[in-house]
């Protein structure tokens, strides 16, 4: 049994979520920013790939107090549990990821990765390496759900990680803010990544939901779960 996997992403009028320079992502409003943690609180945990967490220098953290408190209040985790996913292994101690207290730190990765640096890394994080040349993602969820009681989890970035979520047919919801802005270039990235191959066949969502915010607005989609005949 898997946990229930969401994604959450910001793009670009014409579909871009960040610069052909992979730059963070500021191109949202102040309102936008404080809906994220908003969405991380409603999870178990915060799934990134390790471009993403570079790129952002992301802490991955929960910095509202009363978000905090409100978890605890429900018995949960006063923050959900931080899980970067790198199938090379590339992790640097020093991001600022490890500086900052909080939530343990799951890192999923592969054999992959030098000896040297899984030692460096064991007293800072929970290392969970699989020998394959990529994370077996159904496999690594599953393990989320019987060793962290993970029963849902958010993925913030980046595009190449959601195309591996959505490869394998694993998204069930996308949280969206389409933002009024437009960056064009072929090697900006979209949802999925840089443009490529199809994946190896459609997801079909249907929207649950739509808000303005300002020039914004957020979209929540879920996946179109298509009954078997009898």
């Amino acid at each position: 049994m898997r946990p229930k996997i969401h994604a959450h992403f910001a793009m670009t009028a014409d579909g871009k979520i960040s610069t052909k320079n992979l730059t963070p992502s500021q191109f949202t409003s102040p309102a936008d920013k404080a809906r994220i943690g908003e969405i991380r609180a409603h999870h178990d945990a915060i799934l990134v790939g390790r471009g993403t967490v570079a790129a952002d220098t992301m802490s991955m953290r929960l910095s509202s107090e009363k978000l905090r408190a409100a978890r605890i209040k429900q018995g949960r985790p006063p923050e959900p549990l931080r899980v970067v996913i790198s199938n090379a292994g590339k992790i640097d101690p020093s991001w600022k990821i490890f500086q900052h207290t909080g939530s343990p730190i799951v890192i999923l990765s592969t054999t992959r990765m030098p000896q040297k640096l899984r030692a460096t890394l064991a007293p800072l994080c929970d290392l969970h390496l699989y020998e394959s040349p990529t994370v077996p993602l159904p496999a690594a969820f599953a393990m989320l759900r019987a060793e962290y009681g993970v029963k849902s989890l958010v993925c913030e970035g980046g595009g190449a990680l959601l195309r591996s979520l959505a490869a394998d047919d694993l998204l069930d919801e996308i949280h969206l803010t389409l933002a009024p802005v437009l960056f064009g270039g072929a090697a900006a990235p979209t949802l999925t990544g840089l443009p490529g191959d199809f994946l190896p066949k459609p997801l079909e969502f249907r929207l649950a939901k739509m808000e303005p915010l300002g020039d914004e607005c957020l979209l929540r989609f879920k996946k179109k779960r298509h009954q078997a005949k009898s």
